[in-house]
């Protein structure tokens, strides 16, 4: 073994058997005094690294797990048009959305990764959607809901078709705009119309 990979390896037993590995909170309390005491030789630098990382993707993975819950809520809405939940439905959209315009005012710096969060979001959207769908419809056993599934999973658009403006309730891009109440795909809207007696807009994008 050469002297390289001995000195990996110390330093893969240090970080395996070290406080990171023992006692992380006691970890997080000594690394903060020497950040504070801007004491670079008692930083533990690649543990660091991977939990300032860390904290990057779980602000992304909130934003994108708040949006695929709206995705699935507008695939529901339409094409369950006559669920009893609709009003349920539409009130949690408006809740995600909220939750949506507060981290990404927050971290106004994930902007730029928008096309790609809402790539995934939508993926897990409808994955979602799909598998509540069939719940909604009380499949007699396994094999009915199975075939639920496969039902909507081929019903459902394989692209997203809601624009980010009206999925998030607002346009992203727009530093002073927040949610509004009536922001909605011209289908979902129209549904929510019919059903509900509400008088939402129905913008159609050309």
């Amino acid at each position: 073994m050469s002297v390289r990979d001995l000195a990996s390896e110390a330093v893969d037993d240090a970080r395996e058997n070290g406080l990171y590995a023992r006692d992380f909170w006691s970890w997080t309390q000594e690394q903060a005094g020497a950040l504070r005491r801007r004491d670079s030789s008692a930083i533990d630098w690649d543990n660091l690294i991977e939990e300032v990382e860390s904290l990057g993707r779980s602000e992304r993975s909130a934003w994108s797990s708040y949006c695929a819950n709206v995705i699935s809520h507008l695939l529901k809405i339409h094409h369950s048009p006559k669920s009893p939940g609709l009003n349920h439905w539409r009130k949690e959209v408006e809740d995600w959305r909220g939750e949506m315009h507060v981290k990404l005012s927050e971290n106004p710096g994930m902007k730029g990764e928008l096309a790609e969060m809402l790539d995934g979001a939508w993926r897990r959207g409808r994955e979602i959607a799909v598998r509540k769908l069939a719940e909604h419809r009380s499949p007699e056993n396994a094999a009915h809901e199975r075939q639920l599934r496969r039902g909507y999973g081929s019903q459902l658009p394989a692209e997203c078709p809601y624009a980010l403006e009206d999925i998030a309730g607002y346009d992203p891009f727009d530093k002073d705009a927040k949610p509004g109440p009536d922001a909605w795909p011209a289908p979902v809207a129209q549904i929510l119309n019919d059903a509900l007696g509400t008088d939402y807009p129905v913008r159609y994008r050309a």
